[in-house]
């Protein structure tokens, strides 16, 4: 018996899956680049990438759309539920607003968004707020963005002393350090009567 040679038809399956994966990209939201199966070294720059992902931010944002009101709910039910228990630190009254904020779901430049949020709040065409929030975007682990800006203010001593050198309010920059209020009362210091004149060994 001669030996069967079967890899002209395996060659045929894989083209097939490939063709069947490229009809996909084609005719659907799930673009190549979207599938995995586009060659980032064919794209000429990570905008071009951008582009090509285009579509697929279009049908996770559709998606997502769907289930947003049933996601406020959600959270509202979670909140009404602490407060039935009276869990600890929980404010009773009206429920807060809030919702989700979804995460990169496509692959970030977290060097490219670093160097535009030191630019921007350097320049002071970004506040310190809105940096610390493309920043918590590009998917750096900040938990809370309030925090954080207090941290931040807290080692910022050259703008503390243009805070000084622009209000001369030495409070209003301990305010900003994060450190505690001075007692503004001066002590007082004795003085020596004018009839006082024995000279102490």
């Amino acid at each position: 018996m001669d030996v069967l040679d079967t890899s002209a038809q395996l060659a045929e399956l894989r083209a097939r899956v490939d063709h069947v994966l490229d009809r996909t990209a084609a005719n659907s939201w799930l673009t190549a680049a979207g599938l995995g199966t586009l060659d980032p070294t064919a794209l000429p720059s990570g905008y071009a990438l951008q582009l090509a992902l285009g579509p697929l931010d279009t049908l996770v944002a559709a998606m997502r759309l769907a289930r947003t009101h049933k996601y406020a709910i959600l959270l509202r039910m979670v909140q009404r539920l602490h407060q039935a228990g009276h869990a600890e630190g929980w404010p009773m009254g009206e429920s807060l607003p809030a919702h989700l904020m979804w995460g990169p779901h496509t692959p970030t430049d977290r060097a490219a968004v670093l160097d535009e949020v030191v630019k921007g709040v350097g320049a002071g065409v970004l506040s310190v707020e809105t940096g610390v929030r493309m920043l918590i975007d590009a998917g750096y682990p900040i938990d809370d963005v309030r925090e954080e800006v207090t941290r931040i203010q807290t080692r910022a001593f050259e703008a503390a002393g243009r805070l000084a050198d622009a209000t001369g309010d030495n409070a209003a920059v301990r305010e900003y350090l994060g450190l505690p209020k001075t007692d503004p009362e001066v002590p007082s210091v004795p003085l020596i009567e004018a009839g006082d004149t024995e000279r102490r060994p």
